[in-house]
């Protein structure tokens, strides 16, 4: 839930906002977090080629920590174009979120009703794992458990056990890695992890259902379904296809209104 002063906005919404205006916004009614998107982005030190922050690291975004009562932070302002529309008092826009956003990926498979469901790929150590093991790995939900973070989200479930001992020097590792510490409770690599690790890996969330971990609660839980390579790649092409549309029809919008 989100308001400009009393007045409600809708999600998936642009309002042009005047000095004084106070936003709120609420806790979101679903999904872990909501995102406010400023024209011409947040006025922050690039670091890195980011303006986000790394908070374990202490760097980046605003002096590198979470945002506190009082601070102030501004925009960078929008392109010449988007100025010449804000003097004139914009109309506001919106758009509709994707197929995607709304539904789960299918086939889904049975369990809790209310998982997240992520698709995903086995990955180098796959084939070291248990049958019962790798069974119970598509089978079961695992629940997201409280000392989970940006670099990483730590699941609750069955002991995931391989046929023999594993030992891997670290190697490169990228987010949506999947992977088994000895005790066998599954980590998935997120944002901010790091760049290489030892773990063995028994699979990979595909880059296009990321989001989807990013939204998941913390005590909530996941769900994993097995797919393609092929798939992944046309999943992904879904989720750019989808932003590509957004960026046209809103050039379009804003070439109309700078010819009217």
């Amino acid at each position: 839930m989100a308001t400009l002063d009393e007045r409600s906005i809708l999600p998936w919404w642009t309002v042009q906002a005047k000095k004084g205006q106070v936003l709120r916004l609420g806790s979101p009614a679903v999904g872990a977090r909501c995102y406010l998107a400023l024209a011409g982005g947040v006025d922050t030190p690039m670091v890195l080629g980011s303006r986000s922050t790394q908070l374990r690291g202490e760097f980046g975004g605003f002096q590198g920590r979470n945002l506190r009562k009082g601070d102030v932070i501004g925009a960078i302002g929008p392109h010449a174009a988007q100025a010449k529309l804000s003097d004139a008092g914009m109309p506001e826009f919106g758009v509709e979120p994707p197929n995607f956003f709304l539904t789960s990926p299918s086939p889904v498979p049975p369990g809790d009703a209310e998982a997240t469901v992520v698709r995903v790929l086995p990955a180098g150590e796959y084939d070291c794992y248990e049958a019962a093991s790798l069974e119970a790995f598509w089978r079961e939900d695992w629940k997201v458990t409280p000392d989970s973070d940006r670099y990483g989200y730590r699941l609750a479930g069955p002991t995931l056990n391989s046929r023999s001992a594993i030992e891997k020097r670290s190697h490169g590792i990228v987010p949506g890695v999947i992977q088994v510490p000895h005790r066998g409770q599954p980590i998935i690599q997120l944002r901010d992890a790091q760049p290489s690790g030892g773990y063995p890996k028994i699979g990979t969330v595909i880059e296009a259902d990321l989001w989807r971990i990013g939204q998941t609660r913390i005590g909530s839980r996941l769900r994993f379904v097995k797919t393609s390579y092929e798939d992944a790649l046309s999943a992904l092409a879904e989720n750019e296809r989808y932003l590509d549309k957004v960026a046209n029809l809103v050039a379009l919008y804003r070439s109309s209104l700078l010819t009217t």
